[in-house]
């Protein structure tokens, strides 16, 4: 029992807190692959803009989605106005660069996108 629980708590432990601060600002897609390969989707068409205050912007080609978001430990939520919440994991976070997991019906997609 002692084993299973400190093994549980590696697990958590090395999960990362994403400090919400550097998400702030305008990102645009750089890369879109889906399982590891590259996909269909034009990822220099993607765009987010984070706010301070929760909210968020994100547009892929003509669509657009607004509502608000919030950061926990390694997990972007997000709400899009009039929508349902959705979660993405946050890979990777530096001053110029965001790596974004994604589950789509299954599928593993990964989005990057840079400053």
């Amino acid at each position: 029992m002692l084993l299973i629980l400190s093994v549980a708590f590696s697990i958590v432990a090395c999960q990362h807190a994403i400090d919400k601060k550097m998400l702030l600002g305008e990102w645009k897609g750089a890369q879109w692959l889906i399982e590891g390969q590259t996909a269909d989707y034009d990822a220099t068409s993607t765009f987010f803009s984070f706010q301070d205050d929760g909210t968020y912007t994100y547009r892929y080609t003509d669509m657009e989605e607004k509502g608000k978001y919030f950061v926990s430990r390694d997990e972007l939520i997000t709400t899009p106005d009039g929508g349902i919440k959705m979660m993405v994991r946050i890979e990777k976070l530096t001053s110029d660069s965001l790596v974004m997991n994604m589950n789509r019906g299954g599928t593993a997609e990964t989005l990057t996108l840079v400053r």
